[in-house]
């Protein structure tokens, strides 16, 4: 982690491009802020539900559909 850490230093020192260290600040200062399951936490009962359906259809295999199927399906826009 060291090494990462010091060609992220070297990266930063180096750069002029002042709209590139905002994000990155922006994007640590962020990470560092998020605590594990607080996305989770601030979604209401019903955004949780809404996931959890999603969640079940994605492992409802016979609800997929093969790519070759899709391909016969919209072959009219595909030509």
């Amino acid at each position: 982690m060291a090494a990462i850490k010091d060609d992220l230093h070297k990266l930063i020192d180096t750069t002029t491009d002042e709209q590139l260290l905002e994000d990155i600040f922006m994007i640590l200062s962020s990470r560092k802020d998020n605590k594990a399951g607080s996305l989770w936490d601030g979604l209401t009962d019903e955004q949780k539900q809404e996931v959890l359906a999603s969640e079940r259809e994605i492992n409802d295999a016979s609800a997929w559909v093969s790519h070759e199927e899709m391909k016969r399906r919209n072959a009219k826009w595909l030509k």
